[in-house]
This record gives C-alpha cells, sequence and structure tokens, in this order.
C-alpha cells in the first residue's frame, strides 16, 4: 500500500499506521497479556512520536521499536513477578508488580522489629530483588485505625524502614529504595472487624522497572 502525497493525507495515514501497529503488537506479544499491554503502550507511543517527525515512514519504524521496547518492559516484569509470587502475595499491576506482606506475619503488635520468620521471608525477596538493579522500589508501612493517627504513622514509617534494611542486606541497593509511613490514610478493608483490620495492617512493596532497561 503507497503513502498519500500530501501533508494532510500523510497525518491520516501515520494515524492510522499508529493503530494497526498497536493491534498487532498487543496480540502477538508474549508471555502474557501485561506483556501485551507494554507492548501496545510502546507502539502506540513509539508511532505517535515517529509520525510528528518522520511522516507515515516515521510512524512506522516508530511503532516497531516502541512495541519492541514495551514487550521487552513487560516481559521483565512478569519474569520478575513469577519469581516473587514463590515468596509472597504478588499482584502484577498496570504500574508494575505489588508484593503484600502482612504485618502480623512480620511484626509483634506495636513493634518494628521484625519476627524470625519476616527475616527470611523478606531475605528471600531480597535476594530475587538483588537481582533487578534498575528497579525502583516504594515500601509502604501501613496500619488499621485503632490508636492515634500520630502513633501510627510513626510505627509504619519504622516497620517500612525495616523491611527497607532487611532488602539492603541482600544486596538491594539503597538508592534504588523509598520508605513511607502510610499510616492508617489507605486502607483495603472495614476497620470495625478484627479481620478488617488485620487485612489493613500490612506492608506493601511497589516495584517499577523503567522502560527501556536492559535487564537481563
Amino acid at each position: 500500500m503507497k503513502p498519500p502525497k500530501n501533508l494532510a493525507n500523510s497525518k491520516k495515514w501515520a494515524s492510522c499506521l499508529s493503530m494497526t501497529l498497536l493491534l498487532s503488537t498487543s496480540a502477538c506479544s508474549t508471555p502474557n497479556k501485561k506483556t501485551g499491554i507494554g507492548a501496545a503502550a510502546g507502539a502506540a507511543t513509539g508511532a505517535a512520536v515517529g509520525g510528528a517527525t518522520g511522516g507515515w515512514k516515521g510512524a512506522a519504524v516508530g511503532g516497531l521499536l516502541g512495541g519492541a521496547t514495551g514487550a521487552g518492559f513487560g516481559n521483565i516484569l512478569d519474569r520478575q513477578a513469577e519469581e516473587l509470587a514463590q515468596v509472597a502475595e504478588t499482584q502484577r499491576t498496570q504500574e508494575g508488580i505489588l508484593v503484600k506482606l502482612k504485618n502480623d506475619l512480620l511484626f509483634e503488635t506495636g513493634s518494628a522489629v521484625p519476627k524470625p520468620q519476616a527475616i527470611q521471608e523478606v531475605s528471600e525477596l531480597g535476594s530475587i530483588l538483588s537481582k533487578y538493579k534498575q528497579d525502583k522500589i516504594r515500601i509502604e508501612g501501613h496500619t488499621d485505625s485503632t490508636g492515634s493517627q500520630a502513633i501510627n504513622e510513626g510505627l509504619s514509617l519504622r516497620r517500612a524502614k525495616a523491611i527497607k534494611n532487611l532488602l539492603a542486606a541482600q544486596g538491594v541497593s539503597e538508592t534504588q529504595v523509598v520508605i513511607a509511613g502510610m499510616g492508617p490514610t489507605r486502607p483495603i478493608a472495614k476497620n470495625d472487624t478484627p479481620q478488617g483490620r488485620a487485612m489493613n495492617r500490612r506492608v506493601e512493596l511497589h516495584i517499577e522497572a523503567p522502560e527501556g532497561t536492559n535487564q537481563g
């Protein structure tokens, strides 16, 4: 199919080609649906940029390169999520990976000193994460609504820091990690039942890997 000659039609051509590349890249990406999301996003972005800078040819090249980058990004996160799921509750998200750790298994009530089994579990996570040097990791401590806001925020921050230290002992660079004490501000269940409060007491690891990373 030949490209149009005038500028207005060239822009329409680039737009159509961008959509075609988006659909085809999404359909053939591996190994799963999340990788397809990464490939599709990469193709759309690449085609848009390429079309703006190099007409219909730029859209084609940009779409193909963007799709390849997005697929690679998705594959890395997929592989990492599978490894982490062998150790803790792990969820693949649009942004990256979410790992949830229950406070009751990590710490005694009111304490930020990890239990022995917590040290083992987090150390296993650290040995995996240490292989992914370009990860950006945000560790969030969360509590239920029992007690004052100030006490809960301080406790949740100390717990997040304790997890960061355990990861660092396994080779995770401190420059990769930021911590936050959220206290009771982001519950995932109601605080009016013991079960709900237990769910809200947790530490979360939010993991992202930058696009274009060359991790193996």
